[in-house]
């Protein structure tokens, strides 16, 4: 099963989490930052912008199985929802504090070291929460650019970086180079979000304004150009409704 949300669409397997990574949207064109793939000898680095971080913490969760050592967290979980309990089964060391401005509350972790295991369980149980937070393991990290969740509209240009070791290539490509048939030494993905229609159940609307717009479907499509070492090899669109 594939982490990533746009290969999903093309795979027309519409989950919850596909659709919530469009309902921030409102009708129109949204140029995304670009999803840069840098492939050296040893291993290979993303940048990638904010909405991909949650993916791409799965995307090493559900990789690391060979991993035997422990890894390095630290950073930030920040939700509108009580994590305490959660966070204390998992053994997980953070403190809480307030959102300024905003509701809810930010989960400081400390660098710590956990089991692969109780990584892969962190991302599953709050993956509906922003992952803010880092990790390291023999080979490989991922880092976050800020702590903070970015505000609506604003640029997350290299919001996130991942590195991980080339035994992790093959999955990669299969998951977020789906469709990229060139092999080269850097690869950017380029997607627009052209979207031209909003279903939104009207009856809900009556009674729930934020619900409503929360299950609204996006219809619309994705435009993507690759580029492979600084040529274009490919530029299409999809078809969408999510």
């Amino acid at each position: 099963m594939t982490t990533n949300p746009l290969k999903n669409i093309v795979d027309k397997n519409i989950t919850d989490e596909v659709h919530n990574a469009f309902t921030r949207y409102s009708l129109g064109e949204f140029v995304k930052e670009p999803f840069q793939v840098k492939v050296g000898k040893n291993d290979v680095t993303v940048y990638a912008g904010f909405e991909y971080l949650n993916f791409l913490h799965r995307f090493l969760a559900e990789n690391m199985k060979g991993v035997k050592e422990e890894v390095e967290i630290s950073g930030v979980i920040e939700s509108v929802k009580n994590l305490d309990a959660q966070l204390n089964q998992l053994g997980i060391s953070f403190q809480r504090k307030k959102r300024f401005g905003k509701p809810g509350a930010k989960f400081f972790f400390p660098p710590q070291a956990i089991a692969v295991a109780t990584y892969r369980k962190l991302v599953q149980e709050f993956f509906s929460e922003y992952l803010l937070f880092g990790i390291s393991f023999p080979g490989g990290l991922l880092k976050v650019k800020s702590q903070t969740t970015p505000k609506l509209g604003e640029p997350t240009e290299k919001f996130v970086k991942l590195k991980f070791p080339l035994d992790f290539w093959k999955a990669f490509k299969e998951d977020y180079l789906f469709d990229v048939t060139a092999e080269g030494k850097e690869i950017i993905v380029n997607n627009t979000y052209l979207i031209d229609d909003i279903e939104v159940d009207t009856k809900l609307l009556e009674q729930d304004a934020n619900l409503a717009r929360k299950q609204a479907r996006r219809r619309g499509q994705i435009l993507r150009t690759i580029t492979v070492d600084g040529k274009v090899i490919k530029e299409y669109k999809i078809p969408f409704s999510a």
